[in-house]
């Protein structure tokens, strides 16, 4: 059986305009991050240490006030907080409207 879909990006769903797929996707990603660490109970300092950065930095990110978190380090911290991650492509009935699903 196919796993839901946790997150799912598209121009069609309801976001503050312009629709910004990278943003989007980064806050999301962010939020996963901090589920992780309630889930796994971490401190921010125990969490920045399996990320490979520091306190103050995670910090920073979680609290919305770092845009320079890429996408791939936010995926890399994920996988290093226990996640698997993986990326399907695949060709939209339209053209170019960009479509990401995370699924869980």
């Amino acid at each position: 059986m196919p796993s839901q879909p946790i997150i799912s990006l598209s121009p069609q769903a309801p976001h503050r305009a312009p629709f910004n797929a990278s943003q989007t996707l980064r806050s999301q990603l962010t939020a996963m991050i901090a589920e992780a660490l309630a889930e796994k109970q971490l401190s921010q300092v125990d969490a920045a240490r399996m990320c490979d950065t520091d306190q103050p930095t995670l910090s920073k990110i979680l609290a919305g006030r770092k845009q320079t978190a890429s996408s791939e380090k936010l995926l890399c911290w994920l996988m290093a907080l226990g996640w698997d991650v993986e990326i399907r492509l695949k060709r939209s009935a339209g053209v170019g409207r960009p479509w990401v699903i995370l699924d869980e």
